[in-house]
């Protein structure tokens, strides 16, 4: 996984503007809620502003109707294991929000962000 994170990091730091851009090693620290190497791609806010305010990505939200019932401890540890593309876990406005359109659609279609998870191979 870390392979894919700093291949992430740096393409999105190259069409950052230059007055905006940190480090490889600070994006590696800022941007992700699990920094180790092997940590998945969920994003913190200050990474989540930066893909969404900064370099206008394009992402698709998931509503949760009961954030403290779905967002499990198993939910988050497979999504941070499973997923391929960097997600925000917006628990204020009760979502997750995909950079992957395939992982949004998906999330879409189960309905049940648990359920979607563990059938994940």
């Amino acid at each position: 996984m870390s392979n894919r994170k700093l291949e992430i990091v740096q393409r999105l730091l190259d069409s950052i503007p230059e007055q905006q851009r940190e480090t490889t090693g600070q994006a590696m620290i800022t941007w992700w809620v699990n920094i180790r190497d092997h940590g998945g791609l969920r994003l913190t806010l200050h990474g989540y502003k930066i893909l969404n305010d900064v370099l206008k990505l394009e992402s698709w939200a998931h509503e949760l109707e009961n954030p403290n019932k779905t967002l499990t401890k198993n939910v988050i540890l497979g999504m941070d294991r499973k997923l391929e593309w960097p997600y925000y876990i917006d628990v204020k406005k009760k979502r997750v929000i995909f950079f992957g359109s395939r992982e949004a659609m998906m999330a879409s279609m189960y309905g049940d962000l648990g359920r979607w998870i563990s059938n994940i191979r």
